[in-house]
């Protein structure tokens, strides 16, 4: 209802016109693709940590006993490290190991340098990719995209197999009434609608200029085919790996309880009644529960004065969400895997590409807009995409500091959702408010030849908007009602614990999502009153007919003869002035213009056909574009 009409128009307006579309619609607009590429600058400066992390471990996965698998002794001795018995292996290694965590954001502990390497190895990758021509960039995306799946697949099949993957599948398939009407998993899952289609970073708009396929609506419902099938794919693994790391936890808690149980009834602490279940590894899952469950009252709140009720469901919620669900969760359930340093290395090396294709499609999302924008830069493309590669590097670095895990929940929050949400707002009312959406249907209508209904149009003009309204008003209240808080690591507890953010985090978060609308703001606010396009009168209705030299002539139906009038579909704007009407092309226009003037850069000549006062004038090509013809 949301993903699929705006996919269609990010992709349709790329296709009509290849660069500058929103200037297109009206000159106020000229901060959209700028915003577009602040959001990219934005997410991607935080985004490759997630992949120098991966990149860490594939680098400890190399090993047949996997670090993060048991404890690591102290120097000289065969003793555990203290701080690693008190809580898991997969805990430790990621909290101590990878992050070297402080206690708060405002500790910062400086830069882990094993984090700072591999952070230089992504973004030297990236910049090495995105160099590349558009033949090669788009071979080495086509593999990296393929690999993840390949590996996912294995991983699916391997999932089905494990002990107690039903237990994550059935809480999977289980509905909740509480869930569904909570307003925050609307939130979440329209963030991640915006994510996962690319919506709000331009990166659509740009591949869709350039790509070769003339059937946009085909091209949007094949990819929001292939993100349903890739989330129910991802969806089944998760659960069921979370499955079996939940039983395999649940059985290890019991055997930890019951051994403890009866140590104390010997000390006599407890009674006999006490007694746990005997050979606990032949029965099922849930028979410690079980038994615990059916203790009268009295005796059970006893027992658990000492022992855990090792509950399944507590055990499979744990560590569900954010960096924990792969760092530990996945980490830990990898080790109990046959051949687990095979399966460790292919998954780390699924994350390492879909992060390196995501961060070379958001290079492009940054550069072709900027270098649209300011022509002067294109002379300079190369040096330009290497200096933008370095820069995002080293604003990355505040991700490598020892607090950079706090920071990155600070970015999340801040740098994604709101300005997104913005971004995509504004793109929907500028079609189908300022530029029209019946208008923009109908011209669709005859590129593609498929037959739009009144539904779409609806979808367009009304619920869409409506849904991003929700979504942006929810956010903004959720914003500024709640105090923002992040979760820190206590290494003295041995938990996470709730803290506020500090007053300068907040602003650092608030100037985030100021930077990333600014260019829209500013746009709006100097940019030139007289639009290029406008929407057709209401009183009117204006034809295009193209002349055998590719001119462009407005003509009136009501000034046609009836015999010499041609049907089309072939919406225009005009402008009523005081001396006349002041004739305007359409976006549809524009674009078949652009893509006569296209056809002569290719083969290097000056465009002669028609007049030149009816053909609206194409700005210089960016080398990447220039490079794709």
């Amino acid at each position: 209802m949301m993903g699929i009409p705006l996919v269609f128009m990010e992709m349709a307006l790329g296709h009509l016109v290849c660069f500058g579309v929103w200037t297109k619609i009206h000159p106020r607009l000229w901060g959209m693709g700028l915003a577009c590429s602040m959001v990219c600058f934005l997410v991607s400066v935080y985004y490759n940590i997630f992949t120098a992390w991966s990149m860490f471990y594939l680098s400890n996965s190399f090993q047949y006993t996997l670090p993060w698998n048991q404890c690591p002794l102290v120097m000289n001795t065969s003793i555990p490290d203290p701080d690693c018995a008190q809580v898991t292996s997969s805990i430790y290694f990621w909290y101590w190991k990878t992050l070297e965590v402080t206690g708060n954001i405002e500790e910062s502990g400086g830069i882990v340098p094993s984090l700072f390497i591999c952070l230089l190895v992504v973004w030297l990758l990236i910049i090495l990719i995105s160099t590349q021509s558009l033949k090669v960039q788009g071979k080495i995306l086509y593999y990296s995209m393929v690999i993840p799946y390949a590996i996912l697949f294995c991983f699916l099949i391997r999932s089905f197999m494990l002990e107690g993957s039903i237990y994550g599948l059935r809480h999977l398939m289980t509905i909740k009434a509480s869930a569904i009407t909570s307003p925050i998993l609307w939130k979440r899952a329209g963030t991640q609608v915006f994510y996962n289609m690319g919506l709000g970073f331009g990166s659509i708009i740009v591949l869709s200029s350039i790509s070769k396929s003339k059937n946009c609506a085909q091209d949007a419902f094949i990819v929001a085919f292939i993100n349903l099938v890739s989330s129910l794919l991802a969806t089944q693994v998760v659960f069921s790996v979370l499955g079996f790391r939940a039983t395999m936890s649940t059985r290890e808690c019991s055997n930890q309880s019951s051994w403890k149980l009866l140590q104390l009834i010997k000390m006599g602490k407890l009674p006999i009644e006490a007694s746990p279940p005997t050979e606990l590894l032949k029965k099922p899952v849930k028979a410690y529960t079980m038994w615990l469950h059916h203790l009268n009252r009295d005796l059970k709140k006893k027992v658990l004065e000492y022992v855990s009720d090792c509950n399944l469901e507590n055990q499979l919620l744990r560590y569900i969400k954010g960096p924990d669900l792969v760092f530990i969760a996945f980490a830990e359930a990898i080790t109990k895997f046959s051949g687990s340093p095979f399966w460790s290395v292919i998954f780390f090396l699924m994350f390492i590409n879909l992060g390196l294709s995501t961060s070379v499609g958001l290079m492009q999302g940054i550069l072709i807009p900027l270098l649209y924008n300011f022509p002067s830069l294109q002379n300079y493309s190369l040096a330009f995409s290497v200096i933008i590669g370095c820069l995002s590097f080293l604003c990355g670095l505040l991700f490598t500091q020892r607090s950079g895990l706090y920071f990155l929940t600070l970015f999340d929050e801040f740098a994604l959702s709101l300005p997104l949400l913005i971004v995509v707002l504004f793109e929907n009312i500028s079609v189908a408010w300022i530029y029209g959406a019946k208008r923009f249907m109908n011209e669709m209508w005859d590129l593609l030849g498929l037959n739009f209904s009144l539904m779409h149009e609806c979808l367009l003009r009304y619920v869409t908007p409506v849904i991003l309204l929700i979504l942006l008003i929810y956010n903004l209240s959720e914003m500024l009602l709640k105090s923002p808080s992040y979760r820190a690591w206590d290494k003295r507890s041995f938990t996470t614990s709730v803290l506020p953010y500090p007053t300068w985090a907040v602003f650092l978060g608030s100037s985030l999502i100021l930077l990333s609308i600014l260019p829209i703001l500013v746009g709006l606010l100097k940019g030139s009153k007289k639009p290029i396009i406008l929407p057709l009168p209401k009183d009117s209705s204006l034809q295009l007919s193209l002349t055998s030299s590719y001119g462009l002539s407005l003509t009136s139906q009501d000034q046609q003869a009836p015999s010499s009038r041609k049907t089309s579909r072939f919406s225009e704007a005009q402008t009523e002035e005081a001396s006349g009407s002041h004739k305007q092309p359409s976006l549809l226009s524009l674009s078949k213009s652009m893509g006569t003037a296209v056809g002569h850069v290719k083969r290097g000549d000056s465009y002669t056909g028609g007049s030149a006062q009816n053909v609206p004038s194409v700005p210089p090509l960016p080398p990447v574009a220039r490079e794709s013809l």
